[in-house]
């Protein structure tokens, strides 16, 4: 799921991007950053579950953000969180210190 932002933090509006695989990381970057672009967002914040029950960010996990982040970046647009939901847990990037 994907949250496009204003400056002001006001939602444009919000994608989905169902997986076929649960356990890939499956997001194409291109799509993500048109989006931001046609919705004239500021940020976006993505989120995802683990069905593990587990929000510890995996390696997948990490390496997407990163090429996201940059990729937002690149077009002026602030990748705010990256969120991953597992049962009543939540794992939140920027607060861990991944972005």
């Amino acid at each position: 799921m994907f949250a496009y932002v204003d400056p002001e933090w006001r939602l444009l509006g919000v994608r989905t991007r169902p997986s076929n695989e649960p356990h890939t990381v499956e997001v194409p970057i291109r799509i993500i950053v048109a989006d931001a672009l046609t919705f004239d967002a500021a940020g976006v914040v993505m989120a995802h579950n683990h069905p593990s029950g587990d929000p510890t960010p995996s390696e997948g996990d990490r390496a997407l953000t990163r090429r996201l982040a940059r990729a937002l970046d690149g077009v002026g647009v602030r990748l705010i969180d990256h969120l991953v939901l597992a049962g009543r847990e939540t794992a939140s990037f920027r607060r861990i210190g991944l972005l």
